[in-house]
């Protein structure tokens, strides 16, 4: 064999050398044009034909092919140079021009056909590549096959396996083991373990596709591919540890490889999937697979030989929930005697999911902060909906805005918005504060509302009615004097457990004076001791409420409250510093924008683009409650505060008057009896004269 580099190699010699026909040729190749250099598609492979015994370790070939342009090549046979060896290869019969490069051997020819025969010694592993392209090759040894199969066609850079022990059982049985893991989500992956072991080569592995595999990734195998449904997996050496990862269209019963004794299989599913595994198979613990969990809820099970796992998948189906949910919101409205309303919302809200909440303030928002820390007030072009970041986890967030509501002359009402936030709020609670000349009468809309009025005004008016009915005669009458003594009963609470005591006992009078004196002292002693008992307790609590409430609806958060700021200390604050001067950036990023203190306090203070600062909620004198539980888009909470003026209120006393004083003109004539029996009772009581005694009288005593 002769191996050189690149060299011109003589032309084929096809008449006899120095005959007048070889002048000829020689002649005519001086005269014809040479042809264009070619760059693609200058020759082809047609056949190879492979023979020898495998077993001896080495074969014949013989390659036939032809040039489609006239020129020089150097054409590749096999590969890998490093392992294969070639043995005395000639060319038309004459030696040939061997060499190598990029890992595989070539020849150097100029013959427009040609025939190339040699002995191909195979390498330890038996894998031979041929770089082709190669129309076909036909394969006819003995002492062994060759894997890919006897007739091969279309090679170009593909591997040969000589197999030397052929359908022969191997000297040592091999040991072959399966691990198989399931994973159902979107798609069922697979994930195959090939463990085999021989006293001999391997050489090629065959795994067959039973369940419609569909493989795209091999490791530890090079050149594998897929013929038929049987994957080809080459190895080298007397062991091989091969990982086969893909996907499957669909799972149905599962039985062991015949090689196997055995095969574990793991059986895994996301959140979205269920798999159900019924056969005779056994199922271990989880963690003793040899294929590595990835969720908790794989199952391990042992199919033996003759044995079956029937797997099917069940897909669940997800239904919408709660991202996020705001768990408490408080909002403190105050009313001020201007018509300002100022809201400041709190929201304590458990977040998994949402980016942003969007928000709805009560009119232009003054503030907003998460945690207590400040942050740049965001809206959406077009809208007055605020944007919010919202952070993972459970945080409150803090939003301040500034509204007008017309305040009515004589009485009105306050309408809060239905929920403002698009998302299920667990409870909430409304808190409005108005100034000391509205005083709330009635709330409507919530669970639960705490107003001016309570049981203790129920039972008055009850007390009330039932006084005027049983004292009084006459729709009319007894109409005046409920609304008499219930209005005695706003206006001054003592004087109503006066008026009501008073009415008692003209009631029970007459029968009191029917009693004897002994019971009437333990009568009397009775009603002195109910009235420290109960009468007493009841004024004090009654008063201690009052000023509790008053005290509580004037209060103002003291860790907000600032320190008062009179006219005249804003107007020498601006006097000092009106020619001052602060730059701020725009918040556009434009440049420097440069105003005056002045200006911005002519602006009451208004920045773009800069954190804003929280301001402190102005106090108030009476206050209105009202709560909801289980707020939602769909079911809005619209709280409604009926408020009266201190001119409603002074209409009202006057109505109040006129009431009594219309009771009293029904009654008159009741009236003047009980003036008179007060003034008889009052008037001085004279004593009785002794009469004069006559003659008569006189002779009778002193005879």
């Amino acid at each position: 064999m002769t191996v050189a580099g690149p060299a011109r190699a003589q032309a084929p010699i096809n008449v006899a050398s120095g005959s007048w026909a070889d002048q000829l040729v020689q002649l005519a190749n001086l005269v014809k044009p040479q042809p264009d250099a070619c760059s693609a598609h200058c020759w082809v492979l047609e056949r190879m034909h492979l023979t020898g015994a495998v077993d001896k370790g080495s074969v014949d070939f013989e390659l036939s092919g032809e040039a489609l342009a006239h020129g020089t090549y150097d054409i590749p046979l096999f590969g890998p140079a490093a392992k294969v060896r070639l043995e005395n290869v000639t060319l038309n019969g004459a030696p040939a021009s061997i060499g190598f490069e990029d890992g595989h051997y070539y020849f150097h020819t100029s013959a427009s056909r040609f025939v190339v025969k040699g002995k191909l010694v195979l390498p330890d592993d038996r894998t031979v590549t041929v770089v082709g392209p190669l129309d076909a090759l036909d394969a006819d040894v003995t002492g062994g096959r060759i894997t890919e199969g006897a007739h091969v066609t279309a090679l170009a850079g593909g591997q040969l396996h000589f197999d030397a022990e052929g359908a022969a059982p191997p000297a040592q049985p091999p040991i072959f083991s399966i691990a198989r893991a399931l994973r159902v989500g979107k798609s069922i992956e697979f994930e195959y373990r090939v463990t085999a072991q021989s006293g001999a080569s391997l050489g090629v592995l065959h795994l067959p596709l039973r369940y419609g595999e569909r493989v795209l990734d091999v490791a530890g195998s090079t050149g594998w591919k897929i013929e038929g449904e049987d994957l080809l997996l080459p190895t080298s050496g007397k062991t091989a540890e091969i990982t086969v990862t893909g996907t499957l269209a669909n799972v149905s019963s599962l039985s062991p490889d015949p090689r196997a004794p055995f095969e574990w299989w793991l059986l895994e599913s996301d959140g979205e999937h269920r798999v159900v595994a019924t056969g005779d198979a056994k199922q271990h613990d989880a963690s003793e697979s040899p294929i590595v969990r990835r969720e908790p809820n794989s199952r391990l099970f042992l199919v033996q030989r003759g044995q079956h796992l029937d797997v099917t998948v069940q897909t669940l189906e997800s239904v919408d929930v709660l991202a996020a949910t705001v768990r408490s919101h408080s909002r403190l409205l105050v009313l001020t005697s201007s018509g300002d309303l100022v809201a400041q919302d709190t929201l304590g809200y458990d977040n998994n999911g949402l980016d942003y909440l969007y928000f709805t303030p009560n009119g232009k928002p003054l503030y907003l902060a998460t945690d207590n820390v400040s942050e740049r007030v965001m809206h959406k072009d077009g809208s007055d909906e605020l944007m919010i970041p919202m952070q993972l986890g459970a945080h409150t967030l803090t939003v301040q805005s500034l509204s007008e509501r017309p305040i009515g002359s004589l009485f009105g009402r306050v309408v809060l918005p239905a929920s403002r936030v698009p998302l299920a709020t667990t409870s909430e609670d409304v808190t409005l504060g108005l100034p000391a000349s509205l005083h709330p009468v009635l709330v409507t809309g919530g669970d639960h509302t705490k107003g001016p009025f309570s049981r203790s005004d129920g039972v008055a008016l009850a007390l009330s009615a039932l006084a005027a009915a049983l004292a009084l005669s006459g729709w009319k009458k007894r109409a005046l004097g409920a609304a008499t003594l219930f209005g005695l009963w706003v206006v001054a609470k003592p004087l109503f457990v006066v008026a009501l005591a008073g009415g008692v006992v003209s009631l029970a009078w007459p029968v009191f004076a029917r009693l004897g004196k002994s019971a009437r002292r333990a009568t009397l002693a009775l009603a002195a001791l109910g009235v420290v008992v109960i009468g007493v307790p009841a004024l004090v609590t009654t008063a201690s409420k009052s000023e509790v409430a008053v005290a509580g609806a004037r209060a103002v958060d003291a860790e907000q409250k600032n320190e008062p700021t009179t006219p005249e200390m804003h107007e020498s604050a601006l006097d000092q510093r009106a020619n001052a001067h602060v730059t701020n950036v725009a918040a556009d990023g434009r440049g420097d924008v440069t105003m005056t203190l002045a200006g911005q306090f002519g602006h009451a203070g208004m920045l773009d683009g800069v954190r804003p600062v929280a301001l402190t909620m102005p106090g108030y004198a009476h206050a209105a409650v009202v709560s909801r539980q289980l707020v939602t888009p769909s079911r809005g909470f619209e709280p409604v505060v009926y408020y009266v003026t201190d001119s409603g209120l002074a209409l009202i006393a006057l109505a109040w008057l006129a009431c009594a004083a219309g009771l009293a003109w029904l009654s008159r004539e009741r009236l003047r009896a009980l003036r008179d029996a007060a003034r008889d009772a009052l008037a001085p009581k004279e004593e009785p004269v002794a009469p004069v005694a006559g003659p008569a009288t006189q002779n009778a005593q002193s005879a």
